[in-house]
């Protein structure tokens, strides 16, 4: 299969207030922006933009420390908090005179739409977060079943992660290549000629580093990550779209928390898929998509 390429895309950056933005933009319609998480870049949504843009105007970025947008202060945790990636958000549309918008997330992006929906609900048209996450999350994520699953989120902490990670390319690519297979429902999610891309993307000067920020300010046991705004009810018109093979974010038990913070949601559920759903199965990522935001 060919593949679209970084390069086979339009390109754009934005100077926020406090950070420089780089997205991709295609077609023309009501606006859809479509945010990634870890290991990813803007580019783990490039199977879905094509269709979509047939559809929708659609924005992806590259949420701060990561891909191609500026990393601030590697230093300053609190540059990285999801609150601010969420911020971001905003000040990109008000940027590019975009009133409202249709919004997805994924992985980190599913706390950071959490937390847009309650902070920004007016700019949000409906939303659909992919393996939708909660304040309840931490004790299921950080509790002695999953912690099997959860290790690298601890290790990402240490002063020696980066550095080890980033010691040559092939470490980097067996690291990565491990989430993305181990995430996802087959063996091996990715080409060798997408995972090379992937690469290409963690190698670049503090990709690794700004994408380790984000658990070292957000996930910890003792992170202030969930604010009294996000433990509030939203009424936003919501479809959460959950692979029943994730196991980085499991379905059961954390469906049970879904009703304590929306009152208008759908549920979809994807047989045989992971957590990468738009890599995983692009053609049900579209078709839910659409369906969740005629």
């Amino acid at each position: 299969m060919t593949i679209r390429r970084p390069e086979d895309f339009k390109h754009y950056e934005v100077q926020l207030p406090d950070v420089k933005i780089h997205y991709v933009r295609e077609g023309a319609g009501p606006t859809l922006l479509l945010l990634h998480g870890w290991p990813g870049f803007w580019w783990e949504w490039s199977k879905v933009i094509g269709p979509l843009a047939e559809h929708y105007d659609v924005i992806v970025p590259d949420l701060r420390g990561f891909g191609d947008s500026e990393k601030p202060d590697l230093n300053d945790l609190s540059k990285y908090s999801l609150d601010k990636a969420a911020d971001d958000q905003a000040a990109l549309l008000d940027a590019l005179g975009i009133e409202k918008a249709y919004v997805v997330g994924h992985d980190f992006a599913a706390i950071v739409l959490h937390k847009f929906i309650r902070k920004y609900s007016d700019r949000v048209i409906k939303a659909a977060i992919f393996d939708p996450i909660q304040p309840d999350f931490g004790p299921v994520y950080f509790g002695l079943g999953h912690v099997h699953e959860s290790w690298y989120s601890q290790f990402h902490q240490l002063d020696m992660a980066v550095e080890v990670v980033g010691s040559s390319r092939e470490v980097c690519k067996k690291y990565f290549k491990h989430f993305f297979d181990h995430w996802s429902y087959r063996d091996e999610l990715l080409t060798e000629e997408e995972l090379e891309v992937h690469v290409d993307n963690c190698m670049k000067p503090d990709n690794i580093h700004g994408g380790f920020n984000y658990y070292r300010a957000n996930i910890r046991p003792d992170a202030a990550l969930w604010t009294d705004l996000d433990h509030t009810m939203s009424d936003l018109p919501v479809t959460m779209i959950w692979g029943l093979g994730d196991t980085c974010v499991p379905y059961a038990p954390l469906i049970e928390f879904v009703p304590k913070y929306y009152s208008n949601y759908t549920m979809e559920t994807i047989e045989d898929c992971g957590h990468f759903l738009m890599v995983e199965k692009p053609e049900i990522a579209i078709d839910r998509i659409k369906t969740a935001f005629r």
